[in-house]
């Protein structure tokens, strides 16, 4: 509160509301007492020089205060004023859970604040691991790294374990899988340099050894992605940096594939000597029986590769009915290489009959396995050709190679 008077006096858009109504009473009793006195002296009227306050000073236009709107008997503002403007302290409203926690009795429980993961022991201990891990793999000690990963997958921060969907982290588990069978660890794996590229099919026959994969390994990793397109399946809101079954059905059909062909490229490579090639029906056992020679193995090789993958285009044409999984560029792209495989098998398969139909004198039975053949070849054929359209009109690519292969049929589909 300011010592001394002011030296002028606020304008009447900064003076209270008291102050005015006080102002207004006395210019009224003012008025009444001059009415009087005009009426008693009405010849002479003397004037009034109570009217005039005295301390009533000239306002400067000029003056800072009046151009700042600040009257002086306030305090000027701390400082940056007037340099910069006024700061206002903005009191943040306290939550409704502190007000509620701060009740006598309480009626709400704060929750804890969990520890600062960023320096705590824990969060060390998993960073510890995941360079063991990733060591592991790159060194090819598989087992080791499956242990790492259980240890990540039990580890637990704040309550909350850790999220495979995120960062790639699914496809740990299928490739630790994969690797970690009782032949992958006995054999000797040949690791290439960084920023190389795949051993090739001459370097394979030239003796480089190549990592070796078992039914047992690739079942295991069939059944991960099962149970991860079931606990995460596909929801249209969903974060699109998470893993969902869009995501994990192309991963299964690829290993899928992989196990097929890998199957027969190890059957390919055994000794005739040493090819326990069980059969899986009588039928397959008289086939082989009946057939002699190099030719007649890798006849019923193809064959076998064949029966196994019919049941991936079937699974994948079933899924691909509806969407999303319809327009999956992944999955169009996928079919339509699978439909091409499939020709290519059938293909075989009806040379084959064809050259049994010339060392049985043209059995009828077998002309209509070789014709049953060859419309198969095409169906698949024209179904391939239907899925690379679909890719061509979403603005996927596909292989340069397989589009120069299918140059003619690409053209006339396309006209």
């Amino acid at each position: 509160m300011a010592i001394f008077a002011p030296v002028y006096r606020p304008s009447e858009g900064q003076q209270t509301f008291l102050t005015r109504q006080q102002k207004r009473e006395r210019k009224r009793k003012r008025d009444s007492e001059a009415s009087n006195d005009s009426s008693e002296s009405a010849s002479s009227p003397e004037p009034d020089d109570r009217r005039r306050p005295v301390s009533l000073h000239p306002v400067r236009k000029t003056d800072p205060y009046h151009v700042a709107g600040h009257t002086r008997e306030a305090p000027l503002p701390p400082p940056p004023f007037p340099h910069a403007a006024v700061r206002l302290k903005i009191t943040s409203k306290q939550p409704v859970e502190e007000e509620l926690a701060a009740l006598t009795p309480p009626l709400y429980a704060t929750k804890q604040a969990p520890e600062d993961i960023s320096t705590s022991s824990r969060r060390r201990h998993i960073d510890n691991l995941t360079t063991v891990l990733h060591t592991c793999m790159l060194r090819g000690d598989w087992q080791r790294a499956s242990r790492a990963w259980g240890l990540l997958l039990r580890t637990e921060t704040a309550g909350l374990g850790m999220d495979v969907r995120r960062h790639g982290r699914w496809g740990i588990g299928a490739e630790l899988l994969m690797r970690g069978g009782p032949a992958s660890t006995q054999a000797a794996v040949q690791r290439p340099a960084a920023g190389s590229v795949q051993p090739s099919h001459s370097d394979r026959v030239a003796g480089v050894e190549e990592p070796v994969f078992t039914d047992e390994g690739f079942r295991l990793a069939r059944e991960y992605y099962e149970r991860l397109i079931l606990q995460y399946p596909y929801k249209p809101r969903i974060q699109q940096h998470l893993m969902t079954a869009v995501a994990a059905y192309p991963a299964l059909f690829n290993i899928w594939i992989y196990e097929v062909q890998d199957r027969s490229h190890r059957a390919r490579r055994r000794p005739s000597a040493d090819r326990p090639f069980s059969p899986s029906s009588s039928e397959h056992s008289a086939n082989v029986s009946s057939t002699s020679g190099a030719h007649g193995i890798a006849a019923d090789i193809r064959k076998k590769e064949l029966a196994e993958a019919l049941p991936i285009a079937q699974r994948m044409d079933e899924l691909m009915l509806s969407p999303p999984y319809d327009s999956s560029l992944p999955l169009l792209q996928l079919r339509g290489m699978v439909g091409l495989w499939l020709s290519d098998l059938y293909t075989v398969h009806k040379r084959r009959s064809s050259s049994d139909d010339g060392a049985s004198n043209h059995s009828p039975e077998d002309s209509a396995q070789a014709r049953q053949s060859r419309r198969s070849a095409e169906a698949e054929k024209q179904k391939a050709l239907i899925m690379i359209k679909k890719v061509k009109d979403a603005g996927g690519e596909m292989p340069k190679a397989v589009l120069e292969l299918l140059e003619n049929d690409w053209s006339e589909m396309s006209g």
